[in-house]
């Protein structure tokens, strides 16, 4: 048996306070979370370092991405490499089942909205994920912007055929490594990160757990408590569209839940590391909760007025509900208090199970009807939106 000193240890501030003690139960997959806290995307990390050596070198990713297929050959030999894998995919890949995966998601997709300010909490609780956005200036500037952002990509990756390589949301999806690239290249250089104490920044693991936790089963732990229910072909589904967009973003393969039994084990074994949230953590949830909303399709200044009155409200409204979701130590390090409000989820309940009712009996209309008119109402949540658009901008990525 081996000895305490045998067993990788993470990073000395990675925020986890019980390590030791969950490993106990999960050995080898806390062993490569801790390994690969300290392992980068080699093949993004390259190709960034090659084209920024190129006049107009994110001009030409854009180029190759806008057409893969036809403009391979115009890219450096270091993102033919990162995109070899991407065009020519993995024989474990299944377009078809990505597919079915994307309109499972769809078919209660108005849910993404609630979901997605999950996602970033399930971030935001970890010094490790908090930090890069602290020290690129970006802790709480441009909050809605982020927020608006990372809902685009979700609905690009997550739409009925936006991950087939070369489509939009697989462009956008190796559009954001390269900007992890970019962003982990800045840190290394410039602000004099600690790679011993903190690991890589946006290593492989933080990436891991992001995909698999807060894009995949938080979002679907979420849809449950809302009365939401999937069948086990569909959870095998959307966790195999998970995987593959994992993928796409660089998180090698052994990281990846490879079924959703996989997934859910990944995030019961994160949601039992107790997390010392640090300042950042906390100053980024309450820029979350102060400036998450978005009041811009309204007239200036009854945009303004309906914003100092409903900010308020939402905020304390969303960090009693995010209660429900996030550990009691988390929230308690986030700043999140339990109020009575957070029963509102139980009337929400009624509500879409009477929704989910009318859905079974067909009055809704087919399956990817329905998921197509949810898909509409949240692209025009998040303002006008094409998914022909161009891919994200850097420093909107990062």
């Amino acid at each position: 048996m081996s000895s305490v000193e045998d067993w990788p240890r993470p990073p000395e501030h990675s925020g986890a306070t019980n390590w030791a003690e969950v490993r106990r139960h999960n050995p080898a997959v806390v062993d490569r979370l801790a390994i690969n806290m300290y392992r980068s995307d080699d093949a993004a990390d390259r190709a960034a370092a090659d084209l920024l050596a190129i006049p107009g070198g994110w001009r030409l990713l854009d180029h190759v991405l806008s057409d893969v297929h036809k403009n391979w050959s115009e890219a450096p030999e270091s993102l033919q490499q990162l995109l070899a894998p991407l065009i020519d995919p993995p024989s474990w890949y299944a377009p078809e089942v990505v597919d079915s995966g994307a309109r499972a998601w769809w078919r209660f997709g108005s849910v993404q909205a609630i979901t997605l300010y999950q996602s970033l909490l399930y971030g935001y609780q970890s010094p490790g994920l908090s930090r890069p956005l602290a020290l690129t200036g970006r802790l709480t500037s441009g909050t809605s912007d982020r927020l608006a952002e990372t809902g685009r990509w979700i609905v690009s990756a997550t739409s009925p055929g936006g991950m087939a390589p070369g489509a939009r949301g697989w462009a956008a999806s190796v559009r954001i490594r390269m900007v992890h690239a970019l962003v982990r290249r800045h840190l290394l250089t410039a602000e004099g990160w600690d790679q011993q104490s903190w690991g890589v920044p946006i290593n492989q693991s933080y990436s891991a757990l992001t995909i698999s936790g807060g894009f995949l089963v938080l979002p679907l732990v979420v849809a449950a408590d809302l009365g939401i229910s999937y069948s086990s072909a569909e959870l095998e589904a959307i966790a195999h569209q998970w995987r593959w967009i994992g993928f796409v973003m660089g998180v090698p393969d052994e990281l990846l839940p490879h079924n959703y039994r996989e997934a859910q084990e990944m995030f019961d074994i994160a949601g039992r590391l107790e997390i010392a949230s640090d300042s950042n953590s906390h100053a980024l949830t309450d820029a979350l909760l102060r400036e998450g909303y978005s009041f811009d399709a309204l007239p200036g200044p009854a945009a303004r007025i309906l914003k100092a009155i409903a900010t308020p409200v939402l905020a304390s409204l969303f960090a009693s509900v995010s209660t429900r979701w996030v550990p009691p130590n988390a929230a308690k390090g986030l700043g999140l208090r339990r109020t009575p409000a957070h029963h509102l989820v139980v009337l929400a309940r009624q509500v879409v199970r009477l929704r989910e009712a009318t859905r079974t009996l067909g009055i809704l209309g087919s399956e990817d009807r329905l998921a197509d008119r949810e898909l509409r109402f949240v692209v025009a949540s998040l303002g006008r939106f094409s998914t022909k658009q161009a891919p994200l901008s850097p420093e909107a990525a990062a």
